[in-house]
């Protein structure tokens, strides 16, 4: 299991990735099935084999097409609904 450190951080990256990407979660209040879809990101992130090389993208990049190839949640977060 992980730490409370570890899936703030983790969370943090999900939070960044979504932002550069411009891909969006449920707006409002989210239902079980979404909150349990936002943990399920947040995990796969935890268990990511380089968060470091994650961080240091999203410090050198504002927006991104796609997430880096070794991203757990790759194929999940390109499938997310646009918010630009």
């Amino acid at each position: 299991m992980y730490g409370p450190t570890k899936l703030a951080r983790s969370a943090d990256l999900m939070t960044g990735m979504l932002d550069r990407m411009g891909k969006g979660l449920a707006h409002g209040t989210p239902s079980q099935a979404q909150a349990r879809h936002a943990r399920n990101l947040v995990f796969r992130c935890a268990a990511c084999p380089d968060q470091e090389g994650c961080a240091r993208l999203q410090a050198t990049a504002l927006t991104l097409d796609h997430p880096p190839v070794y991203c757990p949640n790759a194929q999940a977060l390109t499938a997310l609904p646009d918010t630009r």
